[in-house]
């Protein structure tokens, strides 16, 4: 892995082992590692489009959610069959 500047100080193709990477991230705080695995999981996995009708779901939902509507657990639990 390069690292490709560094705030713009001219620090340039410095390679970067993976196990000095590790070291860092064990001496973080566990806030800390939850901070970075939310920015490593945007890295490292793709965003996955949705479809339109998707979308329409999710806005509807959420359209739901803020007029305080709600589901009952029987419901869901019915649904899926537990």
């Amino acid at each position: 892995m390069l690292a490709s500047g560094y705030n713009g100080l001219g620090v340039s193709n410095m390679a970067v082992p993976r196990e000095f990477v590790k070291a860092m991230i064990d001496r973080l705080t566990d806030e800390q590692v939850q901070a970075l695995w939310v920015i490593l999981e945007s890295m490292a996995w793709p965003v996955e489009r949705i479809t339109p009708e998707e979308a329409a779901e999710i806005e509807e939902a959420l359209a739901e959610i803020d007029a305080g509507k709600g589901v009952k657990a029987e419901d869901v639990w019915k649904e899926l069959g537990i």
